[in-house]
């Protein structure tokens, strides 16, 4: 061997391949910290250190990766992180608490925003937020059933509770943040027979 074959190599700078999460994580990212505008190809290969061949690899435009951001964001999947998943095997009374107090928890709030002020210029957005609002409305509408209201009683009640957790979205940082306790309040109200 030669001293020129027995020097290491150096190691390879390139990244590994990304993920389609990768891009959607990235994506999304990037529209909640600068708006729908700022979510560019060239943008997001810079922030990644990829050449656009690797956007091309999952992708056929820019329009393909923001609906895999609305469907991952409004999908069944990400119901697991907002809890809805495993909330419907909880007593009734312990689902109603655990999802008021959400409404107070410190939880991705820019990212709610965000895809609820792009879902206002883009159909396909407000469909799948529509979607995701309406199987919300429909685990909270169901334990009102459960606990003994009639169907235009759990529809009202459970609307207060959804319209406030919406409503808290967009007020949150002009309003006074309700406390864990003040929210338990709430829910006992409307528990209540």
């Amino acid at each position: 061997m030669t001293r020129q074959s027995e020097k290491k190599k150096p190691a390879s700078t390139r990244r590994p391949r990304l993920s389609l999460d990768d891009w959607t994580d990235a994506g999304l990212q990037l529209l909640v910290a600068e708006g729908r505008n700022a979510v560019k190809i060239a943008r997001l290969c810079t922030d990644l250190g990829v050449t656009k061949g690797s956007f091309y690899w999952h992708f056929t435009d820019i329009d393909e990766l923001m609906h895999a951001i609305a469907t991952r964001y409004c999908s069944h999947d990400n119901d697991t992180l907002r809890g809805l998943t495993s909330i419907e095997e909880m007593p009734v009374r312990d689902r109603l608490a655990h999802m008021g107090a959400t409404l107070v928890e410190d939880r991705a709030w820019a990212t709610e925003v965000a895809i609820r002020d792009w879902a206002r210029t883009d159909p396909q957005v407000a469909k799948s937020v529509r979607a995701l609002d309406q199987r919300i409305m429909s685990v909270v509408e169901n334990a009102f059933r459960e606990l003994g209201f009639d169907d235009r009683e759990a529809r009202i009640r459970a609307g207060t509770l959804v319209y406030a957790g919406i409503g808290f979205v967009y007020g949150r940082d002009n309003l006074t943040t309700p406390t864990a306790d003040e929210i338990q309040d709430l829910v006992a109200i409307l528990t209540r027979m």
